[in-house]
């Protein structure tokens, strides 16, 4: 069995000594009944460890966690089916399930059984206050004897189980006139001749495009999905800024500025996603998620996965993911969820705007988040610039739900 080991107990340890010391005071002394009693209790011991390695259960666990996706701040459930096969065991035996340190605790329980065979199932909740992916595994289980004097330690054969993690999605609206119109390179005229369906002009089939617009004859011909190019395409391409810099986030945990942000972005990227836009996310260092041309279904999967796997920076200024994204050149909207602003943010944020139909943000507001003065004055004062330059903004509070400081954003792009 995988790490097993065999030992004493203190009790067992304890035992052994006092032997010892009885044999070796008798047999000073003269006394050979107190020798025997001696060997008594030297032997216990030692019968303690025969038992407990020869009655040892052989034991296998099945492990389920339910649901094996959740959203940051949720209780999955993990069941754990324990199966002794071996019938001639004595089971007293204590369990630890190891959990990583983000998930909470380990779970420990014990188990009781006489002689037989038998299948218990035990149960406990893990706390998801990290966004990650994370592997409840393996079961460690301590077996003792009879009398408490000798224990056998080792892995439970069986599967591990992993869980993610995700962001928490809000529901939310998107308004059609925030959808830009994009830049992809189709304002080509739709025909180059007008003498047959092969001098319609094609490109291969993209996240977004109509069915309707599939030209079958050529799909054939290159054996993958190919799409006519249209005069005025209904091409919608949105950046979102996600801010992922430590240093720029109050508070921590699943109620922390970095998480509500992460939270913010991702719901609004599932929403365009939904509604057939390409979208690309940048973080404070790259760019780390662009539509490709894959089903909704699959392109979802690709950005939480990115987004799950997104972790604090230490970058002090958004700049460096402004400036090494493509996106900047072909998107026509931008919307960010932001952290507290410096005037090189501010900066970086205003030239990138000044290229778009439409900026909009969810900035923190410093009073409610209780920030130090310094950085309420340098944020307010990156506002101010934002603002003057086009930018639409929302200032969110620590209580108040992304679907809410969303709503209002909206509200606010709407009456612009």
């Amino acid at each position: 069995m995988a790490g097993q080991t065999l030992r004493l107990t203190g009790r067992g340890l304890a035992l052994l000594i006092v032997g010892v010391i009885i044999i070796v005071a008798a047999a000073w002394v003269g006394e050979p009944d107190l020798v025997w009693l001696g060997f008594l209790l030297l032997g216990l011991p030692l019968v303690g460890l025969l038992l407990t390695f020869l009655l040892r259960p052989q034991l296998r666990v099945t492990r389920e966690i339910t649901p094996p996706q959740v959203p940051i701040g949720e209780r999955p459930r993990t069941e754990l089916s324990i199966e002794n096969s071996r019938f001639l065991s004595f089971s007293s035996l204590e369990f630890r399930d190891t959990c990583p340190g983000a998930l909470g605790a380990a779970a420990r329980f014990a188990l009781a059984y006489g002689v037989g065979r038998w299948h218990q199932s035990v149960g406990y909740e893990v706390r998801a206050e990290h966004r990650g992916h994370f592997e409840l595994g393996p079961l460690d289980v301590t077996h003792h004897d009879p009398f408490g004097l000798a224990r056998c330690t080792w892995e439970v054969p069986g599967n591990a189980s992993s869980l993610r993690v995700t962001p928490r999605v809000w529901n939310l609206t998107l308004p059609r006139r925030l959808i830009g119109s994009g830049s992809s390179g189709d304002s080509t005229p739709q025909r180059i001749g007008h003498f047959g369906q092969d001098d319609v002009l094609v490109r291969e089939h993209r996240h977004g495009d109509d069915l309707r617009r599939v030209h079958w004859r050529m799909t054939a011909k290159q054996g993958e999905l190919m799409v006519r190019l249209e005069e005025h395409p209904w091409d919608p391409s949105v950046t979102l800024v996600v801010d992922n810099r430590s240093a720029a986030h109050a508070g921590s945990g699943p109620d922390g500025g970095f998480e509500w942000s992460i939270s913010a972005v991702t719901s609004i990227a599932i929403t365009l996603l939904a509604s057939r836009c390409r979208i690309t996310v940048v973080s404070a260092e790259t760019e780390i998620y662009t539509t490709l041309h894959t089903d909704a279904l699959a392109a979802r999967e690709t950005m939480m996965g990115a987004m799950v796997d997104l972790t604090g920076s230490d970058r002090p200024s958004l700049s460096s993911g402004l400036s090494n994204s493509d996106s900047m050149g072909t998107s026509q909207s931008i919307m960010a969820a932001l952290g507290f602003l410096q005037a090189a943010d501010a900066a970086a944020l205003t030239a990138v705007g000044s290229r778009m139909q439409q900026a909009s943000a969810l900035v923190p507001d410093p009073v409610t988040w209780g920030v130090t003065p310094a950085i309420a004055d340098a944020h307010r004062a990156a506002c101010r610039l934002l603002t003057s330059s086009g930018w639409t903004l929302h200032h969110y509070g620590p209580d108040e739900r992304v679907v809410d400081a969303w709503d209002r954003l909206m509200a606010r792009v709407e009456a612009a």
